[in-house]
């Protein structure tokens, strides 16, 4: 078995799991897209749309925007040291921090106009979903925590652990 693996390693570059789930992932957006164009007033040219100006909004603006923040919240703990000191140990905390802001970020991007409660009338949403606006932003904000918490819990652990060592 691991003979297998390892030639499917070779050929394909990375394991058949990675392949699997690689597939898996295609087939899903494959069946989405198909389900789009299965509703009779869904145009292509508003998929169209949809996908270039997201495309533009992520390039032009988002992309640079969350590089330089970035940068500047790493630049401090990039700096050379002066010579004949040692250097500077790169805090790891910004780590911890970036990942909740980040999926909290695309979390308020995917579902913002039912967090903020934008859009369709709560009563029309109701119709359609079987649920209510005015609980996303308690949700939204539960999930931030719980994400927050948890880097905090990791970095926590790895700070005690670091002092271990």
């Amino acid at each position: 078995m691991r003979r297998a693996s390892a030639k499917f390693r070779g050929i394909y570059g990375a394991s058949p799991l990675h392949a699997l789930l690689g597939t898996s992932s295609l087939a899903i957006v494959a069946i989405a897209v198909r389900g789009w164009f299965d509703e009779p007033t869904v145009s292509l040219k508003y998929i169209l749309f949809w996908f270039v100006g997201a495309i533009l909004a992520h390039d032009m603006l988002l992309l640079p925007l969350y590089s330089a923040v970035d940068r500047l919240a790493t630049i401090r703990a990039t700096r050379p040291a002066p010579p004949g000191e040692p250097p500077p140990r790169r805090s790891p905390g910004w780590v911890f921090v970036r990942v909740p802001l980040l999926l909290s970020g695309l979390l308020l991007l995917v579902f913002g106009p039912e967090i903020l409660q934008l859009g369709n009338s709560d009563s029309t949403f109701h119709v359609a979903s079987g649920q209510h606006q005015h609980v996303y932003m308690a949700r939204y904000l539960m999930i931030v925590a719980v994400l927050f918490a948890l880097a905090a819990l990791l970095y926590t652990l790895r700070a005690l652990r670091g002092r271990r060592a």
